[in-house]
């Protein structure tokens, strides 16, 4: 690889787009962020990511940079193979069956690779992060939705249809809240930002406490999940009930898969895990106590280190496996 040659990353999440330029190094040359806007529509969302795709050729081209190849990571299952959303996709509707690696290749004339965008945030962990060293690495998202990736021996374990690691979408309560993948009870619909705003209303509409009264302009429709951690950074006693079970879920979920996989390290990523108050400490404590005691005996259980940086620079790693 000479020393103009650098990588490319587009991180698709359901909230908003991340992406960036990247030296082999793993020193970022240039990153941004866009809205995702996934209630627009399939068509137009691909046409903003194609756009974001020209744009980092641009700005490669003016610093004289070339950049050696494109990577993308969706949300949903995704055939690695030829860049095609093959699965579910609760969070971005329409979006199953998008050729994201063909349209790509066709507009921008560059190699690209697409993949679930967790498989890619473990990928930038393993090789840059929190995992780097690590044989064997569960990385688990949580934001608008909860994924899952999983690498063994160093490689990313897609399973025989390119669905390994959805973790968010396993039933954790049989008979629980029907999920927008069509499943009830799902660990998604127990620990993801979503469920955590809707919690948080649940309870403030019986009692709006005087933290939250002054975060929100006593009105609940002003909620966000940064306001909800400065509520517990203020010690805000439903706050912290809220993170508590969120995290304790998700604990419970991992336990069973830590249990299955036996991981030498959990890398835990997305928003939610920025906003401290104890939640990756919680999830780690839960881990511990409902795995077996021999799953865990060395278990390290982390925040991603490469932040919202992972899922692009893991995404524009994706050829080097290929």
């Amino acid at each position: 690889m000479t020393d103009n040659n650098i990588f490319a990353g587009i991180d698709i999440g359901g909230t908003n787009i991340k992406f960036g330029l990247f030296d082999k190094s793993g020193k970022i040359i240039h990153r941004g962020q866009k809205p995702t806007l996934a209630e627009k529509g399939p068509q137009p969302l691909m046409h903003l990511i194609t756009n974001i795709g020209e744009s980092l050729m641009l700005i490669a081209a003016e610093e004289e940079l070339n950049i050696k190849h494109l990577g993308v990571g969706s949300p949903g299952a995704v055939d690695h193979n030829t860049g095609k959303v093959i699965g579910p996709c609760p969070n971005i509707n329409g979006w199953t069956g998008m050729e994201i690696g063909n349209i790509l290749r066709q507009r921008l004339n560059i190699p690209v690779y697409v993949d679930n965008e967790v498989n890619g945030m473990a990928l930038g962990e393993y090789y840059y992060g929190a995992a780097r060293g690590a044989k064997s690495v569960l990385c688990v998202t949580i934001g608008t939705g909860i994924g899952g990736a999983i690498i063994i021996d160093g490689k990313v374990l897609q399973g025989d249809t390119s669905s390994a690691g959805e973790l968010g979408h396993m039933s954790i309560k049989y008979d629980g809240p029907k999920c927008a993948c069509g499943n009830k009870g799902c660990l998604e619909m127990y620990c993801s930002s979503k469920f955590m705003i809707r919690r948080i209303k649940e309870l403030l509409n019986n009692n709006m406490t005087s933290i939250f009264k002054e975060l929100l302009d006593n009105n609940p429709d002003n909620l966000t999940i940064k306001k909800l951690f400065s509520a517990a950074e203020k010690n805000d006693e439903i706050a912290l009930q809220v993170i508590e079970e969120a995290a304790g879920f998700l604990g419970l979920g991992l336990a069973g898969v830590i249990n299955i996989i036996n991981p030498q390290i959990v890398v835990l990523g997305g928003g939610i895990t920025d906003g401290g108050a104890g939640f990756v400490e919680i999830v780690e404590k839960t881990i511990k106590e409902l795995s077996f005691s021999s799953a865990v005996q060395k278990i390290k259980v982390v925040k991603a280190a490469l932040g919202n940086d992972a899922g692009f620079i893991g995404a524009g790693l994706l050829g080097e496996r290929n």
